[in-house]
Order: structure tokens, then sequence, then C-alpha cells
């Protein structure tokens, strides 16, 4: 098996961030200065480096060959590209660990590998695509409808993955060690590490999903910790606290209701005798979580719970020519807009589609516009320059790219977090509103709201945080922080994961909570016997008295009578 190397993608990006060039507002002219971050001594910080790097060798020593190569099968829970980029990146770490990996997915490796093993389901489950905008305001956005929308769709996931003849086949006449799945909408795909008798790996691809929470005895109490799609990063106020509260119970009575064919599912491929679906949740080893709790707010998590956000960040890449110079060339610096792959442009309301290029038209920056859509965009304005896709990573850590325009998608709020670069955001739904709100909460960003929407303030805080310099020093400190950690995503995965499997599933790191019945779990048992032994004491107390005393009047009245 591979060790470690050093310096990593991750250790990379660390050190780039030492140094990062800010305009100056405050200088004759509007010249560039770097602005230090570490302002360690040179040989300091070449010390410290050089320590980092020997820790992480040693790590990896560590852990290196304590267990063979192992046989690991995964599935996805949707067709969805944001989410193979978690999935994809977490495998990617265990092959080059030496592990084998079965995948049964709609994304083709690009490159074969001798431990990789695809079992294609593109023609069955195509990719998700843009859709329109109504199914994005009415289903993906009111939180019941989206839970109830991905439910439904990982459920047929499910039918369509256990009914592949290839699966069939692997299970058949291959024996795995580990499944490796995502908790989203359904606890489905649960009873495949059931069926197989092995330890069960999980990954989530944004914050922890709160329907989620109480099944892992990871503390989720609604009066400090946001939900996930709350439009706060905490609750403060009463009204926040209350909304907030009636959001947690709301969501995760709704989950076990909606849910209930998930043991359905199971039974009709892998037969009866398995048990039930919460069960089986409760029995999962590990959790990786795509966050970090530089950046989201802090809060309780359990043991099992292991922050891995960061893992699909890439190295950098050179631009290709024709970006290259189109950045370079930009005088007063270059604003990157991207509303992710779920939405179209040309399906938003009208007024934001003008608003939006009216507002980049009054701009003296370029504009990099991407936009899912195969028709060309009419009336662009000639600082705009539009492609279906761009190396969004690369780009956004250029030095002239001086703000980033997104919707807030969990991947890209990552990679703007690493990047150290402001943001605007255009939140629609899911999570979206809750990552933006971190970022003002942080004074790195600000957003705007879709149905407010007008062009003169889009272009106002655009212009606010390209002239405020506060905004892009507090990205800077917080992709400092988001990077200043012992290990990296990689090895953490790698790590974990095969303590799991040298643990028989490390069933030990999880709470005992998990497995304690809710009137143990808030002590209505002990706090029923207390008050009923307080209420007879109190009762045989008030009989004591109330007979002591009458026996005192009654031998007062017989004395003195």
């Amino acid at each position: 098996m591979s060790v470690a190397v050093c310096p990593d993608a991750f250790s990379a990006e660390r050190d780039r961030i030492a140094g990062v060039r800010v305009r100056d507002e405050n200088t004759a002219g509007g010249g560039l200065e770097y602005v230090r971050i570490i302002n360690d001594a040179i040989l300091g910080k070449y010390i410290k480096i050089n320590m980092q790097c020997l820790m992480r060798l040693l790590f990896g020593l560590a852990y290196t060959n304590t267990i063979n190569a192992s046989e690991i099968l995964a599935i996805t829970p949707i067709p969805g590209t944001s989410h193979w980029n978690l999935m994809s990146s977490v495998l990617e770490v265990l092959i080059d660990r030496g592990h084998k990996v079965t995948i049964v997915s709609s994304f083709p490796r690009k490159t074969p590998h001798e431990n990789y093993t695809h079992i294609d389901l593109s023609k069955s489950m195509p990719i998700v695509m843009a859709s329109p905008w109504e199914t994005v305001i009415n289903v993906y956005r009111p939180p019941i409808e989206c839970l109830e929308f991905l439910n439904a769709v990982q459920q047929q996931t499910c039918r369509t993955t256990f009914e592949d003849p290839q699966l069939r086949h692997a299970l058949s006449t291959r024996r795995y060690d580990l499944v490796i799945t995502e908790l989203l909408g359904s606890r489905c795909d649960l009873y495949l590490a059931s069926r197989l008798g092995v330890p069960h790996v999980a990954i989530v691809s944004s914050q922890m999903l709160t329907w989620y929470q109480d099944s892992f005895d990871s503390p989720s109490n609604p009066s400090y910790v946001a939900t996930l799609n709350s439009p706060y990063p905490r609750p403060e106020t009463f009204l926040q606290r209350l909304r907030n509260l009636v959001n947690y119970v709301t969501v995760h009575a709704y989950f076990k209701y909606v849910d209930r064919g998930a043991a359905a599912v199971g039974a009709r491929y892998f037969g009866p005798g398995h048990p039930d679906a919460e069960t089986l949740l409760r029995n999962v080893s590990m959790v990786f979580l795509n966050t970090h709790s530089s950046f989201d707010m802090a809060k309780p998590l359990a043991t099992n719970f292991k922050e891995i956000g960061g893992i699909h960040l890439k190295p950098f890449k050179p631009l290709p020519a024709d970006l290259q110079e189109f950045i370079d060339s930009a005088e007063h610096g270059v604003i990157y807009f991207n509303l992710g792959s779920v939405v179209r442009m040309e399906d938003m309301p009208i007024d934001i589609q003008n608003g939006i290029k009216e507002g980049f038209a009054g701009l003296p920056q370029k504009i990099l516009w991407k936009i899912e859509s195969d028709r060309s965009t009419i009336n662009l304005p000639k600082n705009v320059k539009t492609k279906k896709w761009f190396p969004q990573y690369d780009v956004i850590r250029h030095p002239n790219v001086k703000l980033f325009i997104t919707h807030g998608g969990n991947s890209g709020v990552i990679e703007a977090i690493s990047a150290g670069i402001p943001v605007l955001g255009l939140p629609i739904f899911f999570d979206q509103p809750r990552n933006l709100e971190l970022f003002k909460h942080w004074g790195t960003g600000l957003f705007v709201d879709y149905n407010n929407f007008t062009k003169e303030e889009f272009v106002g805080k655009i212009k606010r945080i390209l002239n405020d310099h506060r905004f892009k020093e507090n990205a800077v400190d917080l992709s400092r922080r988001f990077h200043d950690r012992p290990v990296s995503p990689q090895e953490t995965v790698a790590y974990w994961t095969e303590y799991v499997l040298r643990h028989d599933g490390a069933h030990h790191l999880k709470s005992q909570a998990v497995n304690t019945v809710w009137y143990q779990y808030f002590p209505v048992d002990l706090l029923a016997v207390v008050t009923a032994v307080v209420a007879s004491l109190s009762y045989f107390l008030h009989r004591v008295v109330a007979k002591t005393l009458a026996t005192v009047r009654h031998t007062f009245t017989q004395n003195y009578s």
C-alpha cells in the first residue's frame, strides 16, 4: 500500500494561502500588495513545514500494511454530480491504499484501474440534469416536499440498483468486507450491508442531515443547533428557536413516516428476517461528513462522526490559454458566476435574468459566467464570457478573480473557503440559505434573496464586497483556519475506514445511547419513580401531620372543655 506523500494537494493549498494578493484600496493607484497571513520567520516556517511533513509520513507509516487489501462495495443514492464528486473522492483514497472497490453508479471512471470495478447504471439511471424553475421552487425548496422527493428518488435508485444483473452476479460470486453508501433520503440501501453481514460506512455530502441526527445520538439540540434547511447559521431569537424546534420535530417525524417503504425494499430483494431500517441505521459504523468545524458552526458530534470537508479538492492545474488571457487582462479583476447544475438561467424569472445581465453590464470587472444551457444567451454584455463548464476551483484561486457569485451548493462553498475568495450568494433551496448565511456570519460574503431580487441590490452588494477589503481579509483568515488541521481529509478517510475494518466494525465508538429506549434516554422512568416516591412521601407526611394535628386538637378540646 502507498504511504501519504508530503506535500499533498491539501497541504500544498494550505501553504499557498500563507501569502495572497489583495487590492489595497488605501494605496495610491490601487496597487497590489502581498498580505502575509502566516508571519513566521523564514527559518521557523521551513521548520514548521518540515515537521508537518515528518508527522504526515509517520502517520502514514503507522497504519500502512496493518491490514490486507479489502473488497469494498459502494452504491450511490442519486445520480447527481455533486454527490458523485464526494463519493468518488472517498473511493479514490481507498483505491490508492490498495483496496479493491466495486462501485454501482451512473458515472464511469475516465481511466481504468486494476482495483476498480464499475457497474454502470447510466442507461437505467441517467445523470440528473437541470430542473424547471417551478420544480425547484415548489418541490426542492420546501423541506417536507424536498424530503418526500429525495425519498422517492432514492427508493427508486435502490430498486434499480438491486435489480441490476451485474450486481446480483457480484453478490453471488465475490466476498465483500465493507459497504459504503451515502445517507440521503431513504434507509433502503442499508439492507445491502445487512445482507452481506459486513460493516457499513456512510458518507454525507453536506452537514449532517437533520432527520438522521437522533439515530446516531449526535446531539442536535434545536435550541442552538440550526436544522439543515434553516435560513440562519444558529437560532438566536425566540422566534428563530421556535421555528427551528418546529422544523426539527416535523422533519424527524415526517422522515419516519415517508420512509416506511425502506423495509419493504430490503425484504423484496434480500428476503425477510433483517432488522428494521432504524436498527440498521443505528448499526452504521462510521459517518464521514462533507463539512468542517472551521466554517460550520461548532456543535457536538458523535465519536464515530468524522469531518472530511475538502476531500474533493484537487491540485492546481494551469488554466486554458484563452481563459488565462481573459483573466490576466482584466484591469479591474474578474467576477466568477455559477448557479450550479440544477437551475438553468433560462428557467429563472425574466426579471432576475434581465437584472443580472444589466447589472453585469454596468460593472468595470470582467465576468466569467457558467450557464447550464445549450441555447445561447441573448443580449449578453461585452464584459461577459460564458461557457457550460469552467475549471471552477482553478479559476477562483487566480489572484485576479475578486468575487465568486454562487447558489451556495456545498462543494462550491468548500472551494470558495479553501480559495479564500469573498462570496455573493443567491440561495435557492435545501441547505443553500444556511450555507450562505455562514459566509455572512464570518464576514466573508453577502447574499441576495431571489424572492425580492432587484438589480440595484445585486449590484450594490457586489460593489460593497469589492470595495471593502475586510471581506477579502476575512475570507483569507477563514481559508487559513480551514486548512489548519493535523491530518488531511484523505488521511482521515484512510485511517478511519481501515480502523473499522481492523476492529470488526468498531462498534465500540458508537454512543451507548443508540441502543437506549427513549424513556430511558430522557430518564422518563426515573423521573416517574422519583415523582411517585416524592408524591407518596408528601401524601404520607400530609396524613401524619394531619392526624397529629387532629389528635392534638382533640386532646386540647378534652382538657379545656
